[in-house]
């Protein structure tokens, strides 16, 4: 069920967005170009790789919320 539920949320989201940026570029009397826009609209940081401890916190807390699962060190 959280699953659907997580899925709705980012639906509604996605929706959101859209509106605020439909209405963003309504108000503007001259686009500009997109590289400007993009400095607030789109994420600025590049994402790093995952750490091993990030990696292993994640399984655990699926683990924790109820998914059935075993998590063991593969060298």
């Amino acid at each position: 069920m959280r699953g659907a539920a997580d899925a709705l949320k980012r639906d509604r989201e996605r929706v959101l967005y859209g509106a605020w940026a439909t209405e963003r570029f309504a108000r503007e009397d001259n686009l500009r170009a997109f590289p400007h826009y993009a400095k607030a609209m789109l994420p600025q940081e590049k994402a790093k790789p995952q750490t091993p401890r990030e990696a292993l916190a994640v399984f655990e807390a699926l683990r924790a919320s109820g998914v059935p699962m075993t998590i063991r060190r593969v060298a």
